[in-house]
C-alpha cells in the first residue's frame, strides 16, 4: 500500500512539473483580452479613510472603509494577490512589486502561470492605455479608466441590487424598520460599514456613527435580516462586451458576522452550484449589468436559507478570491488537487521571507498531495507578517492541517 502511494504522488508530482504555458490556462489577463487588446491592470481598491493613500476617493466616488485597513493591505497585500494568476498577457500596474522569493516561489509551485509583467502607475499614466480597475478611482483621470467610472460606481452601489429584478432581502424604509435590520452603507467597502442592528436604539447608536462620526453623506441600505441560513456561495463570471458568460466558479465565504475572511472550494461541486443559480440569478444579473454597459469579472452573493435563495451583493470587478478560483481550476484539472481554501489577512510571527521559505518546506513534503500557494505577504515592523495563502488538498481535513503547519 505504501509503494501505491508513492507512485501515486509520483505520478502527481511529474503531472505538475510537464504542465506548461501551452496548457489552456485561463488567467485574469486572458479574460481580460476578450475585450481589451491593450490594457493595464490596476489591482488596488480606493479607500475614502486612509490618509497619504495613492488610491483615496476623498472628494469623488467616495467609498466607506472606516476604520481603514492598514496602508500595507492597501498598498501590498491585495494588490499582490492578484498577481500569481494575472499572466503576461496584459501588464499588472502596482508601485510595490513583489520580493524575488515570492517570485520564485510562483515559479517553482505554479509553473503553468506566466510571471505577470509589473509596471508602476507613474508609467502606465503617460499614455493612452485604457487601465482596468476595481473601482472607480478619484486618482485615475475619466478617459483612462476601461469603464466609465460613474458606471462603475452605480454598477457597485448595493441599492443597485434592487434593479435587478430577483428575490432579495426586503428592503425598508428608514422611518419604517422592522427588527434585527442589516444596516449597510451603500458603498460599503472590506466589510466596513455594515452593521446588524436588533432594535431602535442599536439603529440609531449605528447610525450616528456611520454619519456623525465617520461623516458618511452617501446613501444607507436597510435591509431585512433573513433567518434560517445555511450557506452564502460566493459565483464569479466574466461578461463580455457581446454580453456573453464565461463561468469561473463558485466559493463557499467565510464570514466574520460581515466581514469576508476567506473562501473555500469544493471543485466537484462546481456544476451543481453553478446549475442552483444560473437561471433565475446569473442571467438576471449579467443582463441588467451588460444593458447598462458593465462587461469584466462579477462575483455574486447569494444567502441559501430554508426559505428560499436571496440574491445579497454584486460585485463587478476582479474579486478578491479571483486569483484562488483560477488557481482552484488548474489544481482540480491539472494536479488532482480538487480542495482547496483561501485564508486571508492571517498574522504570522515571522518575516514574509520565512513565511516563504516554510511554505516551500512544507510543499517539498506533501508532493502530490497538498500545496501551499502564499498569495500576498506583506511585513510588519515588529518582525512579524502579514498573509493570503491558498491551500489545495485532497480533502477539506487536509487543507485545514496544511494550513495550520504553516501557521503555527
Amino acid at each position: 500500500m505504501h509503494h501505491n502511494n508513492h507512485v501515486i504522488r509520483m505520478n502527481l508530482l511529474i503531472r505538475l512539473i510537464i504542465v506548461s504555458s501551452s496548457t489552456n490556462m485561463i488567467t485574469i489577463g486572458s479574460l481580460i483580452r476578450k475585450d481589451l487588446n491593450r490594457a493595464y491592470f490596476l489591482p488596488q481598491q480606493p479607500s475614502s479613510y486612509s490618509k497619504g493613500y495613492r488610491f483615496q476617493n476623498d472628494t469623488k466616488y467616495r467609498v466607506f472603509d472606516s476604520p481603514p485597513p492598514a496602508l500595507s493591505f492597501n498598498q501590498v497585500l491585495f494588490p499582490l494577490r492578484n498577481l500569481p494568476t494575472a499572466g503576461d498577457e496584459i501588464p499588472v500596474i502596482m508601485d510595490h512589486k513583489p520580493p524575488w522569493y515570492l517570485q520564485k516561489h510562483w515559479q517553482k509551485w505554479l509553473p503553468a502561470f506566466s510571471e505577470a509583467t509589473v509596471k508602476s502607475v507613474d508609467e502606465a499614466l503617460q499614455d493612452d492605455v485604457p487601465i482596468v480597475t476595481s473601482a472607480a478611482l478619484q486618482g485615475i483621470p475619466e478617459h483612462k479608466h476601461s469603464i466609465d467610472p460613474d458606471v462603475m460606481y452605480k454598477m457597485q452601489l448595493k441599492s443597485s441590487i434592487l434593479d435587478i429584478g430577483v428575490p432579495i432581502p426586503r428592503h425598508m424604509d428608514e422611518n419604517a424598520i422592522s427588527y434585527p435590520c442589516a444596516v449597510k452603507a451603500d458603498m460599503g467597502w472590506c466589510g466596513r460599514g455594515s452593521q446588524l442592528v436588533q432594535n431602535a436604539s442599536e439603529l440609531s447608536a449605528t447610525l450616528r456613527d456611520i454619519r456623525e462620526t465617520c461623516g458618511w453623506k452617501g446613501g444607507i441600505v436597510f435591509q431585512e435580516f433573513l433567518p434560517g441560513v445555511e450557506e452564502v456561495p460566493s459565483f464569479q463570471f466574466h461578461l463580455d462586451k457581446a454580453g456573453e458568460i464565461f463561468w469561473v466558479g463558485t466559493t463557499l465565504g467565510m464570514f466574520d458576522v460581515f466581514e469576508w475572511t476567506g473562501a473555500t472550494v469544493d471543485w466537484n461541486k462546481q456544476d451543481e452550484y453553478r446549475d442552483l443559480v444560473y437561471e433565475d440569478f446569473t442571467v438576471p444579473i449579467k443582463t441588467y449589468l451588460h444593458k447598462n454597459g458593465y462587461f469584466g469579472l462579477v462575483t455574486f452573493e447569494v444567502l441559501f436559507t430554508d426559505r428560499g435563495k436571496f440574491l445579497v451583493d454584486v460585485n463587478p470587478r476582479i474579486g478578491g478570491d479571483t486569483t484562488h478560483l483560477l488557481l482552484a481550476r488548474y489544481m482540480a484539472s491539472e494536479v488532482g488537487l480538487k480542495h482547496s481554501a483561501m485564508f486571508s489577512e492571517n498574522t504570522h510571527n515571522m518575516t514574509r521571507e520565512r513565511l516563504v521559505e516554510k511554505a516551500n518546506e512544507i510543499n517539498a513534503r506533501n508532493l502530490g498531495v497538498g500545496q501551499i500557494i502564499i498569495l500576498a505577504a506583506a511585513d510588519v515592523d515588529n518582525g512579524s507578517c502579514y498573509s493570503d495563502v491558498s491551500v489545495f488538498a485532497e480533502t477539506p481535513d487536509e487543507v485545514q492541517a496544511i494550513f495550520k503547519k504553516l501557521a503555527n
